[in-house]
């Protein structure tokens, strides 16, 4: 439910609601919103909130030190900060640090390849060990 409202296809959504073209993509609509457009900052804000929420059940479980905005959307952190870092000290009394990945509209494909790469890599050596502590 929170991915489908958060993804692009959901940020398109809220902007057709609110009387916005149904051919707008997410990037169109965050440039409209920073060029101004008052319904795409809505939308825009809209996002930062729902991120805020996401971010505040995250950080009452686990308390992190830092959160690292990826992806296409996560790009945009000089328009999702703003509203999502207001929401956030509304909701929680922790502060995490947030912050847009540097690694560009690839952080989520790089981060899913490093995660396979340590699972692979931890059932090899997993492995290794069990057949040659067995054998020894």
């Amino acid at each position: 439910m929170f991915e489908e409202a958060a993804s692009a296809g959901g940020i398109v959504r809220q902007a057709q609601e609110l009387g916005l073209p149904a051919s707008l993509s997410p990037k169109q609509i965050f440039d409209a919103a920073q060029q101004g457009d008052r319904k795409a900052f809505v939308v825009v804000e809209q996002e930062g909130y729902r991120l805020a929420l996401a971010i505040a059940a995250v950080t009452a479980v686990l308390d992190p030190e830092l959160i690292v905005l990826g992806g296409r959307i996560g790009q945009r952190g000089e328009l999702l900060l703003p509203p999502l870092e207001r929401r956030l000290q509304r909701l929680t009394p922790l502060r995490p640090r947030i912050v847009v990945s540097k690694l560009g509209e690839d952080s989520v494909l790089l981060g899913s390849i490093a995660t396979a790469l340590e699972v692979a890599h931890n059932l090899v050596f997993q492995d290794y060990v069990n057949v040659g502590f067995m054998s020894s």
